[in-house]
């Protein structure tokens, strides 16, 4: 029998629910043609979503809609033992605020499997998840995501910000200053250069009064970044110096 208070045994009941025709459960669930959606096939998927979507240990995955099949859009953390009584008007509620906050937002249709939603949902992982692979550059430094980002309506927030910000396809998200968290102040839609550019590992160097990535520099001064970053790296000189002994040379 599954631990209905791991995420694990939520993901395990919820396939066995949907899936394995001996399962008691199965007559009410699968077959009456309820699925659970592809991309929660994979318990890391689905531990991921859960972690985002407030998940306590205690809490039972509800569904909204109990004709609707296991999917995001569909699904969120509640307590089973109080459901019986006012369920429905529960579910109504919820049905109801979802729909004014994705008008709120000007969002249209469904939004979970959308690319924006998937950069939401992997900024709070490598924020929350210690378990993830990019935690200690994130949440192991004390970067989180602000308030007004996190929570049931998080994402509704964050997409309305996102198109008032300048979001297209081919820009990612990136921090400003990256010893501070995600949030409006301190994030905007960048390039993969400007990204780059803003790592913390990207040592900035002054010249002409600004303060420059070394390969902008080398650029715009018409030399070789090779040999400025040489000279400036290995043999200590300034970038004035470096660019005089090129030009010398």
């Amino acid at each position: 029998m599954s631990d209905l208070n791991t995420i694990g045994g939520i993901h395990y009941d919820m396939m066995r629910r949907c899936y394995n025709e001996k399962s008691v459960a199965f007559k009410d669930y699968g077959a009456k043609g309820i699925i659970v959606c592809p991309e929660w096939h994979e318990r890391e998927q689905f531990r991921q979503w859960a972690i985002v979507n407030g998940y306590v240990k205690g809490l039972r995955l509800e569904r909204r809609d109990s004709s609707g099949d296991y999917e995001p859009d569909n699904c969120y953390f509640g307590d089973s033992m109080k459901r019986k009584s006012g369920v429905a008007q529960r579910a109504k509620t919820i049905k109801q605020h979802r729909k004014s906050m994705k008008k709120f937002a000007g969002i249209e249709g469904q939004y979970s499997k959308t690319r924006l939603y998937n950069i939401f949902k992997l900024m709070h992982v490598r924020c929350e998840n210690v378990l993830d692979p990019h935690y200690e550059k994130y949440g192991g430094r004390g970067i989180n995501v602000c308030k007004e980002w996190s929570g049931e309506d998080g994402f509704f927030y964050f997409y309305k910000w996102a198109m008032e910000n300048g979001y297209n396809e081919k820009l990612s998200i990136d921090r400003i200053d990256n010893d501070k968290g995600y949030s409006p102040d301190n994030c905007r839609w960048a390039t993969n250069k400007v990204q780059i550019d803003n790592r913390r590992t990207s040592k900035l160097y002054e010249y002409n009064g600004d303060m420059m990535n070394l390969k902008d520099i080398a650029k715009m001064t018409g030399t070789q970044y090779g040999m400025l970053y040489s000279r400036i790296n290995k043999k200590g000189m300034t970038v004035y110096q470096a660019l005089e002994d090129i030009v010398g040379k």
